[in-house]
């Protein structure tokens, strides 16, 4: 037990970052008085598993619930208050202003923001509708089932075409909604190679989504006889050349993006980067050494570019949450960054990837090339046996691995690991052609994928030097 002359912590959102937070702090410093504030009315859940709530997969929505509030406060001894909204932060009185049923004023010694992230606001005109939903939160899901359950539409249109948007049109689909993408993008999936995602979106057409990528929305119209939305005046851009396009339906989701949740912050001199997120060094520290910051509101160091940048993910929620809590309750952690690894399942298809692309790699002076090939997932004697597709993204100088990103019917989302794992230890190619990756017939090929791959990248090398 640290003997820390510092006794109220007071953290800033009870999502997956704040509630390991506060429970790290509580496991460094049992004497702490810890208080959680929470703008909503629930705590740890994981929202990753809303769009399967929505497609049926997920019967009841109390099943994406880790813990109850009462678990923190009796087995932890860590105070929840829910639907205690921050207004703003004085970071010289140490004093939080939150707005609950009555204005109220909260003193700290130490305080971890861990406010998350919110979704963009698109200005548009009528965006406001009845029939358009926010897809962040518990409270959206639930309107959102509500409103199927009870008004039966039979088309919806999904703004964004990002992980959240997709996996929306795919349960909206499989519940017989007949669903349209609008993405502003040359294509959805937009952070994946052209190699890649060309096998989602042949995949995501074949089951009858419609996609409209290069398209804006200029403005939305709700009849108010019929209770139909209507997105008009919509402009797609094709070749260069735009056209007008109308599209009817009955809903709209908004899945545009987001940006951390850090408006209260903004006349507190608390330093704020890209996509609205707090600046913090390898100690989760602000500018305020006192003030931490964790989860999808803070930057996060990229393990590549050693950039600072925006990368919202459940495990980097959680990791940056233990180190503020920890090191808030007098600890001496560092985090040392992220590849921003991530993995989906859409349309029985896996698609991952690890560290940065081509783009991103030539941006910053590495003197890369990209590959891209196919591989059975296990050997083809075996039923079952398909192709997994990979690209990787290589340094011709050093050799080392920037990046890699896959897609297959299974084992795409475990091979991924092995690859950012490389990454993250600056492995070479050819040291990851190398390991001694397992076979089975039925699980894998002599070689597995993952050597195959990189078998061809340390060739591909061989042959750029004649």
């Amino acid at each position: 037990m640290i003997n820390n002359l510092y006794k109220d912590l007071v953290v800033i959102g009870g999502n997956v970052s704040g509630l390991a937070a506060a429970s790290q702090a509580k496991r460094v410093d049992p004497s702490l008085d810890i208080k959680v504030l929470e703008s909503g009315g629930y705590v740890s859940y994981g929202s990753c598993g809303m769009p399967y709530f929505i497609s049926g997969l997920i019967e009841k929505i109390y099943d994406l619930f880790t813990y109850p509030p009462s678990f923190f406060e009796e087995k932890r001894n860590i105070k929840i208050l829910l639907n205690h909204k921050v207004m703003s932060i004085n970071p010289f009185k140490k004093e939080i202003l939150f707005s609950s049923k009555v204005l109220g004023a909260l003193k700290y010694d130490k305080l971890i923001i861990c406010s998350g992230a919110s979704p963009i606001v698109l200005n548009i005109p009528g965006i406001n509708a009845k029939n358009v939903f926010n897809f962040r939160n518990i409270p959206d899901a639930i309107n959102l089932k509500g409103f199927i359950k009870a008004q039966n539409p039979k088309y919806a249109t999904v703004i964004g075409g990002g992980s959240v948007g997709v996996l929306l049109a795919e349960a909206l689909n499989k519940i017989g909604i007949k669903v349209t993408i609008i993405e502003t993008a040359k294509k959805i999936f937009k952070d994946y190679e052209d190699e890649i995602s060309s096998i989602l979106i042949s995949k995501i057409k074949s089951s009858q989504i419609s996609i409209l990528t290069d398209t804006r929305i200029n403005s939305v119209q709700e009849n108010k006889t019929t209770g139909l939305a209507f997105l008009i005046n919509a402009t797609n851009t094709k070749d260069g050349i735009s056209e007008q396009v109308e599209i009817e339906t009955d809903l709209i989701l908004l899945a545009a993006g987001i940006e951390a949740n850090t408006d209260f912050t903004w006349n507190s001199s608390i330093e704020i980067g890209e996509k609205k997120a707090i600046k913090v060094n390898s100690k989760q520290q602000t500018s305020y050494t006192n003030i931490y910051a964790a989860g999808d509101c803070c930057l996060v160091k990229n393990l590549l570019t050693n950039k600072y940048d925006f990368i919202p993910t459940a495990n980097n929620a959680i990791k940056t949450g233990r180190i503020a809590g920890g090191n808030a309750a007098g600890g001496d952690a560092n985090f040392a960054g992220s590849l921003g690894t991530k993995a989906d399942k859409i349309f029985g298809l896996e698609i991952a990837r690890t560290g940065i692309g081509l783009e991103n790699a030539l941006d910053f002076r590495f003197n890369a090339f990209k590959i891209t090939d196919s591989y059975q997932s296990h050997i083809k004697a075996i039923p079952g046996s398909d192709a997994i597709t990979i690209t990787t993204i290589t340094d011709k100088n050093s050799k080392r691995l920037l990046g890699a990103q896959m897609i297959g019917k299974e084992c795409v989302g475990k091979r991924i690991d092995i690859l950012a794992a490389a990454i993250s230890r600056e492995m070479t190619v050819n040291e990851i052609y190398m390991l001694d990756l397992s076979y089975a017939p039925e699980i894998s090929t002599v070689l597995d994928p993952v050597n195959k791959i990189c078998a061809k990248a340390s060739l591909e090398i061989q042959k750029m030097k004649f």
